[in-house]
């Protein structure tokens, strides 16, 4: 069990580092080429739909793998 359990652990950490950089993405998309904060709502709406979907896809991830964990045990 614990080569499962190391792989359920990389899983998560290979999905949390990409919810990190969805953050860091979105953070980067929430500002201006010059730096400045965007103040477009529809650019703004659109960079965290992009977030949300990002984060939601990863979540699943992490869901699906506990699964199969638990399914294989």
């Amino acid at each position: 069990m614990p080569e499962l359990e190391e792989e359920l652990s990389r899983t998560y950490f290979g999905a949390c580092s990409r919810m990190q950089q969805a953050s860091d993405a979105l953070y980067e998309a929430l500002h201006t080429a010059t730096g400045g904060p965007d103040t477009s709502v529809e650019s703004v709406y659109d960079s965290i739909s992009e977030y949300r979907r990002w984060l939601l896809i990863e979540a699943d991830l992490i869901r699906e793998a506990v699964r199969q964990y638990n399914e294989a045990k």
